[in-house]
């Protein structure tokens, strides 16, 4: 059976945003070093984002013949997640290249303010990823019987 590879790729995004995000708190003790970090690991972690979503038909395809039909409110629910979450990440990575040429004091914090939002979103994304893995409204949950012959 056909393994879908989305579920390997998600959790480069899930490392690189997060560690992202804090890198870009830790510029505000030391903004030469981790601004360059926090740049490099929120660019990696959304181009390999905009790869798992490019890969989430697949797994939506593989989740539908293994769960059936009553996973694909929890698939719209991760794929808008994953959406929003492409959209504010690709917002900061815009206004970091923006601050390059502009200094402006007032897009720290709004680079922060969707930092915290990005990674609140990819919070709720794996969350419903998670869900339509361990929790998906067809488990039928039963104790093993131990005893069959």
């Amino acid at each position: 059976m056909f393994t879908p590879i989305h579920p390997i790729l998600v959790h480069f995004p899930i490392a690189f945003l997060t560690f992202g995000v804090i890198a870009q708190f830790l510029a505000l003790w030391k903004p030469d070093y981790f601004n360059k970090t926090a740049m490099l690991l929120l660019s990696l972690g959304w181009v390999t984002a905009f790869v798992s979503y490019l890969t989430g038909d697949g797994a939506e395809h593989f989740a539908e013949k293994t769960k059936g039909d009553a996973i694909e409110p929890l698939v719209h629910t991760h794929e808008l997640f994953a959406k929003i979450t492409l959209v504010i990440f690709a917002i900061v990575i815009l206004l970091k290249i923006f601050g390059r040429f502009k200094k402006g004091s007032f897009l720290v914090p709004v680079i922060l303010i969707l930092c915290l939002l990005g990674a609140g979103s990819l919070t709720m994304t794996g969350y419903y990823g998670g869900e339509m893995v361990f929790h998906t409204p067809n488990d039928v949950h039963e104790t093993p019987n131990i005893n069959s012959d």
